[in-house]
């Protein structure tokens, strides 16, 4: 693990190399600015139960399904059909150093993007005047959501571009898997609302976790849920990666 740091390095001074790390980061921030807006305009005709922030996160979903294929699709597909992969391996780097590098250079530019959104809090904050206490806890938890769920589905679409050399493919694939698991899931909880299946449904539907800490509500299950998928996405990817010596 050594040769994380540096690689993780070469990782981030990818995106920004080339124009793909601005484009996303400018799709966030422009998508995201413009629904803030809204919910401000919408939340000032009237007292209601929701605040700006919570439906902000009811939002993660939207990043999940365009912004994390975008950001990894490159990243294995692209080092296959220029042929650098093998020449990274040619350094004294393991394939998992590679893979993690690569999962952790995506995961620190998506947490970027919803750093940024922190503002949005310190605008709330300003233009009440002080006068109403923006309740911290479900904000903190509620960012833990989208970065916890987003990961996942990072190393998700890390998984879709180890298996393919173009990298539109890899973000179909990515696209396809989160679309499932996303919103496929949530339909499954409003066809199954109770019973077995229903407590299966909504036990892994991402929105009802997101439901849960966008209040404060910090459960230990989905935190195994998403942290075991993804070291299972990352071992595979890492097996994906070892079997090119086999060819």
């Amino acid at each position: 693990m050594t040769n994380v740091p540096t690689l993780l390095r070469r990782e981030l001074n990818a995106y920004f190399a080339s124009i793909l790390g601005y484009v996303v980061l400018m799709f966030f921030l422009v998508v995201m600015g413009v629904t803030f807006g809204v919910v401000v305009g919408y939340l000032n005709r009237g007292p209601t139960q929701f605040t700006a922030m919570k439906i902000l996160f009811s939002m993660f979903w939207l990043p999940s399904l365009v912004v994390v294929p975008m950001i990894t699709m490159r990243l294995l597909a692209e080092e296959k059909r220029a042929g650098t992969l093998e020449m990274l391996m040619t350094a004294p780097v393991t394939d998992f150093e590679v893979v993690f590098a690569k999962y952790l250079g995506a995961v620190t530019l998506y947490a970027m993007m919803w750093a940024l959104t922190g503002f949005y809090v310190l605008i709330l904050r300003h233009f009440s005047g002080g006068t109403t206490a923006l309740d911290l806890g479900p904000i903190f938890s509620g960012y833990l959501g989208v970065i916890l769920i987003g990961q996942f589905f990072i190393a998700i679409g890390l998984l879709a571009s180890s298996m393919t050399k173009n990298q539109i493919a890899a973000a179909l694939m990515s696209f396809s898997v989160v679309f499932l698991l996303l919103i496929v899931m949530n339909w499954l909880t409003f066809l199954f609302p109770s019973g077995p299946l229903g407590n299966v449904f909504h036990a892994m539907s991402a929105f009802d976790h997101m439901e849960d800490l966008q209040r404060g509500i910090v459960d230990v299950r989905p935190l195994v849920l998403y942290l075991s998928g993804t070291a299972l996405a990352l071992f595979i990817t890492t097996r994906v990666v070892e079997s090119r010596k086999w060819r």
